[in-house]
């Protein structure tokens, strides 16, 4: 366990306990206990808050080379590269007047060594060289004969699969790399989370081919 996650799951075990006792203290109506325990909750929210906030806006933003891995606790994403996909019929998106399609190739794995495991609410999106960020335009496409397995699927053990995804960009556009995005809720409370509130996520780098 990181300590950035024992100071979040201390944290909401302190405003519990806080919680519990303004209510056994409303209950037997020791209403300037009550009042002082809820003063004692605000400031400790309120500075959690703040700090969150700050460390969100002055952290550095994390960014993988092209072929580096990103991993939340055992699931793991590799961005690999990107290309154009001009004309190919694999692609299932409905064309977009000015946009060029462009084809992501990542790998999605597993560290873990017993448990089998899946991202439920990952999505993933594809961010260009002025910030500007794109989500895909389908789940995944097909690039061989075997079937296509989503972001979403299952992994075993040690177990990885590639996924290919299509992202709609402006003409002019050209990709910088992807942001993972792997379920909002805890991270956007944890203070120096990738994923914090205000704090900008990973970027994985992409090698582009035209």
């Amino acid at each position: 366990m990181k300590l950035t996650d024992f100071v979040f799951l201390t944290s909401i075990l302190f405003v519990l306990v806080l919680l519990t006792r303004i209510a056994i203290a409303a209950l037997r109506r020791r209403w300037a206990v009550a009042g002082r325990l809820a003063r004692l909750l605000g400031i400790f929210t309120g500075g959690y808050a703040l700090v969150l906030l700050l460390v969100g806006l002055t952290l550095p933003r994390r960014s993988f080379p092209s072929g580096g891995r990103e991993c939340f606790d055992d699931w793991c994403v590799t961005a690999l590269s990107a290309s154009l996909a001009e004309g190919s019929s694999k692609v299932h998106c409905p064309p977009a007047p000015g946009s060029d399609m462009w084809v992501a190739s990542v790998e999605v794995s597993s560290a873990a060594k017993r448990i089998r495991q899946r991202a439920r609410f990952v999505r993933i999106e594809l961010e260009d060289q002025l910030g500007q960020r794109y989500p895909a335009c389908a789940a995944t496409i097909p690039q061989s004969a075997e079937p296509t397995r989503p972001l979403t699927d299952e992994l075993g053990p040690g177990e990885s699969f590639p996924v290919w995804l299509p992202f709609q960009v402006p003409h002019m556009a050209k990709p910088a790399g992807l942001v993972v995005h792997h379920g909002e809720y805890p991270e956007k409370f944890i203070i120096g989370a990738d994923q914090s509130a205000l704090h900008r996520p990973a970027l994985l780098r992409l090698s582009t081919q035209p």
